[in-house]
């Protein structure tokens, strides 16, 4: 070959080559991502899901209500200020005050305004106007399935070409009925109840009610969420359900191995520990004082956490005296406690087995050899990353979805459950001693992780490609279920049955 053709065929290699990396840099998509929730532990898989997808070249706009903690290169967070001041007012709360006292965390009424005036401060904003003026074209938007209609206003309104959802509350079956899979009542526990299946007939009466009540409610807040989408974003959008049904495919926060089995239709995946990571080999590394004091406990460590809807700092005095009480009784065991509050005025009697702290690397605690026990408030992401660690539970359930998730990891063996209307120092000594020393906890809990770890592709990977796979396949519309469109009465058995019947009667009438 001439030097002349080996230079034609050097620079040839040259643009090729450069060609196929501006063709990568350039394959990534623009993605929206909203959630509504209005508990920060919303974000958190969101984090996880946005991270990996920044890793493929993907940019990603997320819309949520609490201000950035951290700045990642290739995620823009937008954050309405409007929807932060709300939340921080409607979350103003004292939920664990309520429950100790015997009453509800949050009226009816609270619960039901929350998605109407969390849509109206959102869409009133003007950075979430900003984003809607904005130019960039969207090739996916992700939306979380707790409360996803306003954000679906949002979606429909930039034209985006597809979206899927993250159901971060892995009991609430709304988003994923309207998308066409099976919701039976009978089999379905409601999110906001504690039963565990099976459930007998008294059991599925009140959980049927339970149901058709919530279903009602719903729709009537919807009525209100669609003329707010109507009034800000235009009079052709349409109602929040007929949005919904298009959901091109829905990242489930579930797994056999902590809920109960589901019936699902091709465009669901179950990604439950997300989020999950394995713990720091070398927690010293990290934090020497924390290792040195796990370290140093005679008879392992209990970590308490009460997650990020609960502020330690309006824990009942009562409580907190409580607590103190029982972890002086247990000089074998240190204690890890996150607490946000002045540790130094509101816990002044703290034993010297305690060590408390603001914030706490939960992940790499649940993690850590000498941790026996985690004491929560039985958050779903908490319940995740014990079973993901396999660290049993005791779960002091506070709103929500706390019920429904203690009430299933004590059903499969590796929690134990105390109501706070009904604790008292003796209840909850017991309670701790009970599952320190009970090895059926461990066994089950070591049981449900070897499940979770068991799958083909860990769940962060398996939500990386499902997502991918409806940007590759423009909204995947071959995985739509073709009934999701059927009104609410007519895909049921009932409407056939109710046929077959006039039917009969017709024949009946013309015989006579």
């Amino acid at each position: 070959m001439s030097w002349r053709m080996s230079c034609r065929m050097s620079w040839l290699w040259c643009w090729l080559l450069a060609g196929l990396t501006l063709g990568y840099a350039g394959s990534g998509s623009n993605i929206l991502m909203i959630t509504m929730g209005g508990t920060k532990s919303h974000k958190i898989p969101f984090w996880a899901l946005g991270r990996a997808l920044i890793k493929r070249g993907h940019r990603i706009t997320f819309v949520n209500g609490f201000q950035a903690d951290f700045h990642v290169d290739g995620l823009v967070e937008v954050t309405p200020q409007r929807l932060v001041q709300y939340i921080s007012n409607y979350t103003d709360w004292d939920l664990v005050g309520a429950r100790y006292t015997g009453h509800a965390p949050l009226s009816m009424a609270d619960a039901m305004r929350y998605p109407i005036e969390a849509c109206n401060s959102l869409l009133t904003d003007p950075a979430t106007q900003r984003l809607l003026a904005g130019h960039t074209q969207y090739q996916l938007a992700i939306v979380d399935g707790a409360y996803p209609e306003c954000a679906l206003g949002i979606v429909h309104r930039l034209n985006v070409t597809a979206f899927i959802y993250i159901n971060t509350v892995a009991f609430y079956t709304g988003s994923v009925s309207l998308a066409g899979n099976p919701v039976a009542y009978a089999v379905t526990p409601h999110v906001f109840g504690s039963w565990t299946l099976p459930m007998d007939y008294l059991q599925r009466v009140a959980n049927c009610l339970t149901h058709v009540i919530a279903d009602l409610l719903h729709w009537l807040c919807m009525q209100c969420v669609h003329r707010l989408l109507r009034h800000h974003l235009g009079k052709d959008v349409p109602h929040p359900y007929v949005l919904g049904r298009e959901v091109s495919f829905i990242l489930q926060n579930s797994h056999p191995s902590v809920r109960y089995p589901s019936a699902h239709l091709p465009n669901v995946a179950e990604v439950a520990c997300l989020h999950c990571r394995r713990a720091a080999v070398n927690l010293s590394q990290l934090d020497a004082e924390l290792s040195e004091f796990m370290e140093a406990a005679p008879d392992g460590v209990i970590y308490l956490s009460m997650g990020s809807s609960v502020r330690s700092a309006r824990l009942p005095a009562g409580l907190c005296e409580l607590f103190v009480a029982v972890f002086a009784r247990l000089p074998q065991q240190h204690v890890l406690w996150t607490w946000a509050g002045n540790a130094t005025e509101q816990l002044p009697q703290l034993p010297a087995n305690v060590l408390v702290r603001p914030w706490l690397p939960q992940q790499d605690i649940l993690g850590h050899h000498r941790l026996r026990l985690f004491i929560t408030h039985g958050g779903l992401l908490s319940q995740h990353e014990a079973v993901f660690h396999g660290v049993p539970l005791l779960v002091l359930p506070v709103f929500c979805d706390h019920d429904a998730n203690a009430a299933q990891a004590q059903h499969d063996g590796y929690a134990r459950q105390l109501q706070l209307a009904h604790l008292d120092e003796e209840a909850l000594y017991c309670a701790i001693y009970d599952v320190l020393h009970n090895d059926g906890y461990r066994r089950a809990v070591r049981q449900r992780r070897a499940l979770i770890h068991d799958q083909l592709a860990t769940p962060l990977r398996q939500a990386v490609y499902w997502t991918e796979y409806v940007i590759r396949h423009k909204g995947a519309k071959h995985l739509q279920h073709p009934g999701r469109h059927m009104r609410y009465l007519f895909d049921r058995p009932s409407s056939q049955y109710t046929f077959f019947v006039w039917r009969a009667s017709i024949s009946d009438q013309i015989n006579n």
